[in-house]
């Protein structure tokens, strides 16, 4: 008398490969949405020039005087601010 039995070896790899598949999804679309972000903010700083007024991470406001490679000299309340144009948040739109 044999009794058939049935392979389980083959569901296993089988969910390995599902749970492979749905964290290699989520990553591809993480990074993806990543990457575009960081396009974005690529083409805002490329875009600043003297006369916007922007505000800092830091939550400082004011006017760009000038623009370096790397630096921006900001106005702000009669002070010369240099701050690093990685350090621009966004710009600030007047009412």
């Amino acid at each position: 008398m044999f009794i058939a039995q049935s392979s389980s070896s083959g569901s296993g790899f089988t969910n390995l490969l599902v749970i492979v598949a749905i964290f290699g999804g989520l990553f591809m679309f993480m990074s993806y949405r990543q990457r575009k972000r960081g396009r974005e903010r690529g083409e805002f700083l490329s875009t600043l020039k003297s006369g916007d007024e922007v505000r800092t991470y830091g939550g400082v406001v004011g006017e760009i005087v000038s623009i370096d490679d790397e630096y921006l000299v900001i106005v702000s309340e009669n002070t010369r601010l240099r701050v690093v144009r990685a350090a621009i948040a966004a710009r600030v739109e007047n009412p």
